[in-house]
């Protein structure tokens, strides 16, 4: 099954660390600021309405039950929560790695990521995988809402920076012909901020969240590098959520942690 029939299958199926370890190596120059952000406590506006995904599914050829699962568009009040200001690296997963003897990561070849690729977000991890990092970093994975909430701001924007699609604010695939561009740094797309200034939450790598649609399964946020059609980025989309254990090479993911 290719990657195409793969997000076809997982979206039907939805449709039925304050700082890490004391001992953290030194960033390289140009390296991403692994700094959090905080995220206010209170109410935000989460899903999508109906008649908001009718329009969407219009204006794109979907079918609206492709966004059925992100209805109702509703208020949602979450305590308040600290996020990466950016997804977990190449570099930062690979010093857990060496910390913890855990296994590198096949596309890496080695032990240790490619220079090029230190500042791209880590992929080809599981749930499991995302899970053992936060573990170690001292924090966690975001719920969903908390991912939603940091992705959109306060009052469900459609996209991080606004209601109107910016092909030049995300890694994305914009020509279908292509198998896709493939990761690009963390931060190479300042325009893509949210209103709480957390970069990179669409496109690029996709993102684990702790919580589930179902058995043995998570959501799965943010579209990624191989996604071609802006309704599939948008904060709100759960077309990618699906099997727990899947280790493609457009999922990642980010921490949170507690505050106050």
């Amino acid at each position: 099954m290719d990657r195409r029939e793969w997000m076809k299958v997982a979206g039907a199926g939805l449709l039925a660390c304050a700082a890490g370890p004391a001992a953290r190596a030194q960033k390289g120059e140009g390296s991403a600021d692994d700094a959090m952000i905080t995220i206010p406590a209170g109410p935000f506006v989460m899903g999508t309405s109906e008649e908001d995904a009718r329009k969407l599914a219009d204006a794109e050829g979907f079918h609206v039950s492709w966004l059925s699962g992100e209805f109702p568009r509703r208020v949602v009040d979450l305590k308040a929560f600290a996020i990466d200001r950016y997804p977990v690296t190449n570099r930062e997963f690979a010093e857990f790695c060496a910390d913890k003897g855990y296994p590198a990561r096949a596309h890496w070849h080695g032990k240790r990521p490619p220079k090029a690729l230190l500042e791209h977000p880590v992929v080809c991890v599981n749930l499991a995988d995302a899970q053992a990092y936060a573990a170690w970093a001292g924090k966690r994975l975001p719920t969903e809402a908390e991912w939603e909430k940091a992705a959109r701001g306060e009052n469900g924007l459609l996209y991080p920076w606004g209601s109107e699609f910016d092909p030049q604010a995300c890694r994305w695939n914009p020509d279908p012909s292509t198998q896709g561009p493939g990761t690009a740094p963390v931060t190479a797309h300042p325009r893509g901020a949210s209103p709480f200034g957390v970069m990179d939450m669409v496109g690029n790598a996709a993102e684990w969240c702790a919580d589930s649609p179902g058995p043995a399964s998570a959501f799965i946020k943010g579209g990624c590098w191989w996604t071609e059609r802006p309704i599939n980025l948008r904060p709100a989309a759960r077309n990618m959520s699906g099997s727990a254990n899947n280790a493609s090479d457009f999922y990642g993911f980010r921490c949170v942690r507690e505050v106050g």
